[in-house]
């Protein structure tokens, strides 16, 4: 009895393989759930271009260099990940840090240049608001980056599986904001447009959400084709509600060898929930004018 109380009382089993790329996952999950609210909240109250007194100020310049920046930091990151010795992964790791501090004094800089046009003929303020909580939420997950990405830096000294899975851990999430501050970019640019329902926006986002419409239907349709084939026939009538068939996809994953695809499926649906939303928006405006036009 002696030595299993000494090995239970020792130190604990490691977490199973993936278990914080599972975490990350989730915690990515959730901030393109938190960003993409944000944004879809700007545009929802926007009122800008025409309804302002004066007209929109330019983007500060250096959101170019900013850009530019965390484009160097997602190579390092990414760099530091493929390599397999610990020196040249902590060259980059360093690297990635330097220019996610210089991103943050870049993103300083945006702000002091905005402030300074606010001055005289003045910003609207829904313009303003929305420039401001999309670049300092940003701003504040980038911190937060660089918070991990010194913990990548620490494991250098352990090597092994802790470095190698933290360096592939700061690469994806460093991925993940310089995606997000792509779309922050295109936003504050598609914003500054005065009628985006009779803008170039208008016929983009319709055929946006018509080819994940389609990719939707798509992968659906695998499901049920896949269902048939089984002999599953029920089921695969069944599946015509896309609900079920995406409980069949996720659910019945390892005995049907779906995983791949829900996985696929899951991000396609989020992006095509986004691309109505956006599509809704912008056309709102169409569909208020039509309703007042009917009207007694």
């Amino acid at each position: 009895m002696t030595p299993k109380v000494a090995a239970s009382s020792g130190s604990q089993e490691p977490l199973p393989a993936g278990t914080s790329s599972m975490g990350l996952w989730l915690l990515l999950v959730s901030l393109g759930v938190l960003f993409i609210a944000t944004i879809f909240c700007g545009w929802y109250l926007r009122d800008t271009g025409a309804a302002a007194e004066h007209p929109l100020p330019d983007l500060p310049s250096s959101l170019w260099l900013t850009t530019a920046l965390l484009a160097g930091l997602s190579f390092c990151a990414g760099r530091a990940a493929r390599l397999t010795d610990p020196p040249g992964q902590a060259k980059f790791l360093r690297l990635s840090m330097v220019f996610a501090v210089l991103f943050l004094g870049g993103q300083v800089l945006s702000w002091v240049q905005l402030m300074a046009a606010e001055i005289g003929d003045g910003v609207h303020p829904m313009y303003a608001f929305n420039f401001y909580l999309m670049t300092v939420l940003h701003a504040v997950h980038v911190i937060g980056g660089l918070v991990y990405n010194a913990l990548a830096l620490l494991a250098v000294k352990v090597g092994g599986g802790m470095l190698r899975n933290r360096s592939r851990n700061n690469a994806t999430y460093w991925h993940f904001l310089g995606a997000v501050w792509i779309v922050i970019l295109l936003n504050l640019m598609a914003v500054r447009i005065p009628d985006p329902e009779e803008s170039f926006l208008a016929p983009l986002s319709l055929g946006v959400t018509g080819l994940l419409l389609a990719g939707f239907l798509y992968y659906q349709l695998r499901i049920i084709v896949l269902l048939v084939k089984r002999g599953e026939r029920a089921f695969a009538f069944f599946s015509v509600l896309p609900p079920v068939a995406f409980m069949h996809a996720w659910a019945r994953g390892e005995e049907i060898g779906t995983q791949k695809l829900a996985l696929h499926w899951a991000i396609l649906q989020g992006l095509l929930l986004i691309a109505l939303m956006f599509t809704i928006t912008i056309h709102i405006g169409q569909f208020a004018d039509s309703y007042d036009v009917g009207a007694p």
